[in-house]
C-alpha cells in the first residue's frame, strides 16, 4: 500500500485548492500519474472513497497559468474533514483510492 498525507488549513477547506506536497506526487507518479508529465491546464480524475465507503473524484492538475502549479482536489472534501486533520491517501495494490481521515499532531 501507498500513501500521501495532507494536513488541512482552512485555505484548503475555503478554496477547496489543496498543493500537490511532495508525498501526493511522489504517489500519483508511483501509480502512473506523474505531474512532471502533465503541461499547464490538464487534469487527470480519478475515483475514490472515503473509508465510510462514499464515493469521491479526486482530481490531479496544473494549473493553466505561467507556473503551472501542481494541484490536487476532493470532491466534497468539506463533509469529511475539518481544519487541522490529516488527510491521508491510500492506493493499494489494485490502484482503490481510499480517504481516511485523523488528527494532526502539531
Amino acid at each position: 500500500m501507498k500513501i500521501a498525507t495532507i494536513c488541512i488549513t482552512k485555505t484548503m477547506l475555503d478554496k477547496a485548492i489543496i498543493d500537490a506536497n511532495k508525498s501526493v506526487r511522489e504517489l500519483m507518479e508511483a501509480v502512473g500519474y506523474p505531474y512532471g508529465a502533465m503541461a499547464s491546464g490538464d487534469r487527470h480524475a480519478l475515483p475514490a472513497c472515503w473509508e465510510d465507503g462514499s464515493e469521491t473524484i479526486i482530481n490531479l492538475y496544473r494549473t493553466a497559468n505561467a507556473r503551472a502549479d501542481r494541484r490536487i482536489s476532493i470532491k466534497g472534501i468539506k463533509a469529511h474533514v475539518e481544519i487541522g486533520n490529516l488527510l491521508l491517501i491510500e492506493i493499494d495494490n489494485s490502484n482503490l483510492i481510499t480517504l481516511r481521515v485523523t488528527k494532526c499532531i502539531l
